[in-house]
């Protein structure tokens, strides 16, 4: 009896804590799109909030003989996020959406960047003259979430390579998110 009482402990433990270490208790970011990162001692930092240039090029190629590639990007300004993440540490935000009733995978994407010493990109869309269009193209990460508070999710993200990353919230009521502002962060 005294084994199957332990075991039953135990695997309760471990069932508790399958969604993370961290247990969230701070204010949910004050506008929706805001994102914050939570450290192990329940502080909030803000993510650097950018705004999202739409870039698209085409190969000399098309340009000559009408055969080649036309892609766009998001751009942002600046090759490096200020706020720092440690690589090796799981990672977990709030981020503020404009309800928590939809499923966050269909609303919020994080997103890893190119980066170089200028910008941030990350491809949206592609099309070539043979090989038809792709959208979608972003490298996505994958996240777990919950429901947070009135209006919010908290996302756990496993360790992440070194790199540049942002965190979208899309609006599912809204016909075009040309506006978009990202919640960007460095893994260093």
């Amino acid at each position: 009896m005294k084994k199957c009482s332990f075991l039953f402990s135990v695997l309760c433990v471990v069932g508790m804590s399958a969604f993370g270490q961290t247990i969230v208790n701070v204010d949910e970011p004050e506008y929706i799109g805001e994102a914050v990162s939570i450290s192990a001692e329940n502080v909030a930092t803000p993510l650097e909030k950018q705004s999202v240039k739409i870039q698209t090029k085409a190969g000399a190629s098309v340009y000559l003989v009408g055969i080649g590639k036309v892609k766009s990007k998001m751009v942002i300004e600046g090759g490096s996020s200020p706020v720092l993440m440690k690589a090796g540490d799981p990672l977990t935000f709030v981020v503020k959406s404009f309800d928590n009733k939809s499923d966050p995978l269909s609303i919020i994407s994080v997103v890893k960047f190119e980066a170089s010493k200028k910008n941030r990109k990350s491809e949206l869309v592609s099309a070539g003259t043979f090989s038809g269009a792709s959208t979608n193209n972003q490298n996505y990460i994958k996240y777990q979430s919950k429901k947070y508070k009135d209006s919010s999710y908290v996302l756990r993200l496993d360790p992440m390579d070194v790199g540049e990353y942002g965190i979208i919230v899309s609006n599912p009521n809204a016909l075009a998110n040309s506006n978009a502002i990202v919640a960007c962060f460095s893994v260093q």
